[in-house]
């Protein structure tokens, strides 16, 4: 907000100027922590605009999740890159070609360098700390992403009290009547001076602070006077009271003046609203489309969004009542729409950097199963490709029981008004064995495969390339069954149809490549199989470069080459290539993250460096304990080795 919008907190404020006074010696690290809505954010914000001078740069972050937080560190590295391009870090490099990885490193050195101690970051939003005893898949460690050297400031804002790592500040409502009667007046614009209904609204918000500015802010849009707006309050209050019982009164309060907001804001520009609505079946968070630029602008004068550097979003109490309390039971109309606007965004494994794209649409993939686990859906009528599409993405970011549902929903809704033997039919079928194979339901996936195989061959050429796919996918099954004839006869006859359809060098080529080597491996013909993981490495980083997911694979299966030959210093480098890049890329709890933590453990085994190999083989089951049930083949073998592992030490 305008700095001139500010009320009040002299005392907190003071305690950050003593507490985040620059320091040579020391980092100072403090966090507001409070309920949402108390002005956390805003409190941060008037600080830095105070004391900015104090320091030698001030950084504001989004931290409300680990993703957002990454591409805020990209921002900033390429500001960095541009205002010191003498600096001896990163020297020569493109900044539009910074990655992740490259912009975390740079940040993170360019704050420990010597000369730079006294400046300030802020990590505002951070509501999922990695805390003793909380499992979630949002939940991540902020320390990841601090300077190597222990020196600067650093600012937090978050809705926990359980962080241990910082000084804590408790942010709670105002106490001071005037204070709450200052920011009503500020933000409508009216006169409050011996105004007795002023005075008892400020008292009916009881110092909440965002409810104080959204009233005022609504008021400053309309004709309506301090009393109209109490009455048309408690009018509703009596109504919502009636209607939500177990509701808290600091929620009601906040509930209400939204409310008031948005009905104001649908009679002015009902777009707008049902734009709003729309958003409590999506993510809260990196809201940015020309074409809703002028409902957003509606929805922001009334203080129901946030804009933030070209982005709209959703404070998370707002976006929670409107799917809550505002929409109520599920409008099919809008989550369909919802569902639709995620599901054309999904990215296939075929264009560059899929991951970053479909890593991004986790929370609203997240927001979709929240809508439809509080409530029934009726599937029937929501679109057969968007649930196939969402299919797609919870198996590609490893959420594979959502992903078995969705696919399920997508197959019973083709067969039913497409028919058996349909393409459309048949992918979703190919599909569904992928999910079984990685859930190691090895029966259903090659019955799947079949399926979907004889479904092609009887509709289509058997070198049509959906043909091809499934027929590569069996000879994966087969080798992971040691039926490795089988899985020769079907990957060979693979790699023949895609290089007579799309060339050597095609990307679902080289996979197939990259396939047959792994059966190569399993059939002992190492030297073919390090041949084909070299053609498939070679052919994946001329396309995508060294960071790309498959080339990474390759590395990692290149590492299990090494490993066999005895080249063990070569092949601890190339697994902990493979895992920094897939940790990167997908995460510390990915499945193919995790294979390749595995796959370390046995070469530490080897080694007989025992305690590196508990360690990484104690990460590998817990991470795949979450994913699988007990009795998955990889939770199986990873217990047995970890077993003969503690056996041998002991």
């Amino acid at each position: 907000i305008d700095e001139q919008l500010f009320i009040g907190r002299d005392d907190e404020l003071a305690h950050l100027h003593e507490w985040l006074s620059p320091s040579t010696e020391r980092r100072n690290v403090v966090a507001i922590s409070g309920l949402g809505g108390m002005g956390k954010t805003q409190l941060s914000l008037q600080f830095a605009r105070q004391h900015h001078q104090r320091y030698s740069a001030v950084f504001w972050l989004n931290t409300s999740s680990e993703l957002t937080l990454k591409a805020a560190y990209v921002s900033l590295a390429q500001r960095i890159r541009h205002h010191n391009k003498q600096s001896k870090i990163g020297q020569g490099e493109v900044i539009e070609q910074l990655k992740e990885e490259q912009a975390i490193k740079l940040v993170r050195q360019w704050l420990s360098q010597a000369e730079n101690k006294t400046w300030l970051l802020m990590f505002d939003n951070y509501d999922d700390p990695q805390l003793p005893g909380i499992c979630s898949s949002t939940v991540y460690n902020i320390r990841t992403f601090s300077p190597y050297s222990t020196q600067g400031s650093i600012l937090i804002t978050t809705r926990s009290s359980r962080i241990t790592f910082a000084k804590l500040m408790s942010l709670n409502k105002f106490v001071n009547l005037n204070q709450s009667l200052a920011v009503l007046v500020r933000r409508s614009g009216r006169q409050a001076h011996e105004d007795v209904d002023a005075t008892k609204l400020a008292e009916r918000f009881d110092g909440l602070l965002l409810a104080l500015a959204t009233a005022g802010d609504y008021i400053s849009q309309t004709a309506e006077s301090f009393r109209d707006y109490l009455d048309m309050y408690e009018q509703s209050w009596e109504e919502l009271a009636k209607n939500s019982h177990g509701l808290m009164e600091y929620d009601r309060t906040l509930y209400l003046t939204w409310n008031l907001s948005l009905k104001q804001v649908a009679a002015q520009d009902p777009e707008a609203a049902e734009l709003f609505r729309l958003m409590g079946y999506l993510g809260n968070v990196d809201l940015c489309k020309p074409r809703f630029n002028k409902a957003m602008a509606t929805l922001h004068s009334y203080s129901l969004i946030e804009a933030i550097l070209g982005h709209y979003s959703l404070h998370a109490c707002v976006h929670d009542w409107v799917l809550e309390y505002l929409i109520g039971k599920i409008d099919i109309a809008l989550f369909g729409l919802a569902l639709h606007c995620v599901a054309q965004n999904v990215a296939r494994n075929t264009m560059p950097e899929y991951w970053l794209t479909n890593n991004r649409l986790n929370h609203y993939a997240l927001r979709i199963e929240h809508c439809h686990q509080r409530e029934v859906v009726d599937w029937n009528v929501v679109d057969m490709g968007d649930i196939y599409h969402m299919g797609y993405l919870n198996y590609n970011i490893g959420r594979l029981k959502e992903a078995e549902a969705m696919y399920m929903r997508a197959l019973k809704g083709y067969q039913k008004v497409r028919g058996t033997e349909h393409i459309s039919t048949l992918k979703t079928v190919n599909n569904l064995g992928n999910l079984y194979a990685a859930q190691g339901k090895v029966a259903e996936a090659e019955e799947m495969y079949m399926r979907a195989l004889k479904g092609y061959e009887k509709v289509r050429e058997t070198e049509y390339i959906s043909t091809l796919y499934t027929v590569n996918n069996l000879g994966v099954l087969y080798k992971n069954q040691g039926k490795l004839a089988e899985a020769e006869e079907m990957s060979l006859r693979a790699l023949k149809g895609k290089e007579k359809a799309w060339g050597a060098e095609h990307t679902s080529t080289l996979g197939t490549v990259n396939n047959l080597g792994l059966l190569y491996k399993n059939q002992g013909k190492i030297d073919e199989a390090e041949e084909m993981f070299l053609r498939a490495q070679k052919g994946f980083k001329k396309i995508w470069g060294t960071e790309h997911i498959s080339t990474l694979d390759t590395v990692n299966n290149l590492a299990t080459i090494y490993q066999n030959q005895g080249k063990m210093a070569e092949a601890e480098e190339m697994y902990i290539r493979a895992l920094r890049g897939k940790e990167k890329v997908w995460g510390t709890e990915h499945t193919s993250t995790l294979n390749t933590v595995y796959n370390l453990a046995t070469l530490y085994a080897n080694q007989s460096r025992i305690a590196k190999a508990e360690e990484m083989y104690m990460r590998a089951l817990e991470g795949f304990k979450k994913i699988y049930d007990a009795n998955h083949p990889q939770v199986l073998l990873i217990t047995s080795s970890l077993k003969q592992l503690l056996s041998t030490r002991n």
